[in-house]
């Protein structure tokens, strides 16, 4: 019973961990996709009214 519980804490740190180094890529990568996001919004403001995307 012990070695069940041990597996499933290792399993849930393991799980932890690699949620963290997501959370982490995925927090690094948002000033690119902000500045992305306001290239896009520029672009459709500087183009004529009758040219849609």
């Amino acid at each position: 019973m012990n070695d069940l519980f041990l597996a499933l804490a290792a399993f849930f740190a393991v799980g932890m961990m690699v949620l963290m180094i997501k959370y982490a890529k995925f927090i690094h990568n948002q000033p690119k996709m902000e500045e992305e996001r306001r290239q896009e919004d520029s672009a459709k403001k500087d183009s004529p009214p009758g040219d849609t995307k």
